[in-house]
């Protein structure tokens, strides 16, 4: 074994490893195709986002289908989440576990109610293979042409925040940023 292989593999040994947590409890609301809430036993909130995958958002085609699904398989049902981190928004980022074993994650990935949401690397093999047999039999948002990811549709619909100074204004975005003005005062600039 070489000294770079060697470094490798002592590396790996010595960076900790992701710690795995797990949570229990009952689906209390479901949110979309890709966020549920759980109420653990001691009444407490905990918002999950489903790991690795990524449901249309509610405003997209396939939206409503992937909620009804995501409802159908764990509103009110006792689940278990493991997760590894939270994110920005303090979702458990998890794989959901339903009461008969299987893994909500890849039920809506089967479904074609959902992308493999690539992040991580390596990417999981097993789910892209999920995600093409539902796109090879035309399952849910696989049957449009041109299915738009919903990370690429929020960043379509975000809007454009008005510049601070209204002399870098750009009129052609003029009506997506709104008034321009102090609200409290009731003052207001023409761009």
């Amino acid at each position: 074994m070489g000294i770079k292989t060697s470094l490798l593999v002592l590396m790996l040994f010595l960076i900790p490893q992701a710690d795995l947590k797990t949570v229990n409890g009952e689906v209390f609301q479901i949110q979309n195709g890709d966020t549920l809430t759980l109420k653990t036993d001691r009444d407490k909130l905990h918002k999950v986002r489903l790991a690795d995958i990524d449901a249309p958002e509610m405003g997209q085609p396939f939206g409503k289908p992937a909620l009804r699904l995501a409802t159908d398989l764990a509103m009110g049902k006792i689940v278990r989440v493991n997760y590894t981190f939270k994110d920005k928004y303090n979702r458990l980022i998890g794989e959901v576990f339903l009461p008969d074993g299987k893994l909500m994650n890849e039920e809506m990935l089967k479904s074609g109610l959902a992308w493999h949401y690539r992040v991580k690397n390596p990417h999981s093999s097993f789910l892209e293979k999920l995600e093409y047999k539902a796109w090879k039999k035309n399952l849910g948002l696989w049957v449009q042409k041109k299915p738009v990811p919903p990370w690429e549709f929020r960043r379509e619909n975000r809007l454009p925040s008005p510049p601070a100074i209204p002399k870098n204004m750009d009129y052609d975005l003029f009506l997506a940023y709104g008034l321009l003005g102090n609200p409290k005062t009731r003052i207001y600039e023409w761009p």
